[in-house]
């Protein structure tokens, strides 16, 4: 008996994913290839017409800066206050604007200081990811395929400000509680973002000219597990391709 009539007798079943016809780019009518190659390639080919936003780190960094709005220390009045977080580098940023009556103390500065690839996590095969993804209008199930996100490593530092040693305690001490064993922030790729406090270390006290007013400071070092999102696409029930309409990647 023949393949094909194992086949139609139910014999043999064959692997769709392996098993499906070429299709000429959109769809899956033609003879050929793998869906799986046809797919990955057609994958590929649109992400190089692609571009990623920029946003995507920003949208960490904004994510981190509103987790650090959120803190508050009584001052030497017993009033109970809240601290500013703003996104700048540490020290000539902080120093000039203190000289310049600019701030107010105490203070919370948070920015990006570099990335590294998580290659524990790090999917060496080129493989496609497939979901599936509920469509509200035809209300059926559609399956959604891409490559795998990448996972990286962002590093950030986050200082603190302060004119008072007891401040500069209180509000360290509130920083680390954040970190039980994690701080988890929210942003619009992920609703659980894991943040890991590295270190923690005093800097010396940096003097604005010549005034009588010191400035205190203490960094925190912050490692952010995180995945750069690739591109998704949806695969309708005719077989065509259709890529998702995202504002994480521009075509």
């Amino acid at each position: 008996m023949s393949l094909r009539e194992d086949v139609y007798t139910g014999k043999t079943i064959v692997d769709v994913l392996n098993q499906l016809t070429e299709y000429d780019g959109t769809d899956t009518s033609a003879v050929g290839r793998s869906s799986n190659t046809i797919w990955k390639n057609y994958i590929s080919n649109t992400i190089k017409n692609s571009t990623l936003s920029p946003f995507v780190y920003k949208e960490v960094l904004r994510s981190l800066i509103a987790a650090f709005s959120n803190l508050y220390y009584v001052d030497g009045t017993n009033k109970l206050l809240k601290i500013q977080a703003i996104h700048s580098a540490p020290e000539r940023a902080v120093a000039k604007k203190f000289q310049e009556n600019n701030i107010v103390l105490p203070v919370i500065t948070v920015h990006q200081t570099g990335a590294t690839n998580d290659e524990a996590k790090r999917r060496y095969d080129n493989i496609l990811i497939q979901s599936t993804k509920w469509d509200e209008d035809t209300q059926r199930a559609t399956r959604v395929i891409g490559t795998a996100d990448v996972p990286v490593n962002l590093i950030f530092s986050v200082n603190l400000w302060a004119k008072y040693m007891e401040d500069l305690d209180q509000i360290s001490q509130n920083i680390r509680i954040k970190f039980n064993p994690s701080l988890n922030v929210e942003t619009s790729f992920t609703s659980s973002l894991k943040v890991f406090l590295k270190d923690e270390s005093s800097e010396s006290t940096i003097s604005v000219g010549d005034r009588e007013d010191r400035l205190l400071r203490k960094s925190f070092s912050l490692q952010t597990e995180f995945y750069i999102p690739s591109p998704r696409f949806l695969v309708t029930s005719t077989g065509r391709i259709e890529k998702i309409v995202s504002d994480v990647w521009l075509s």
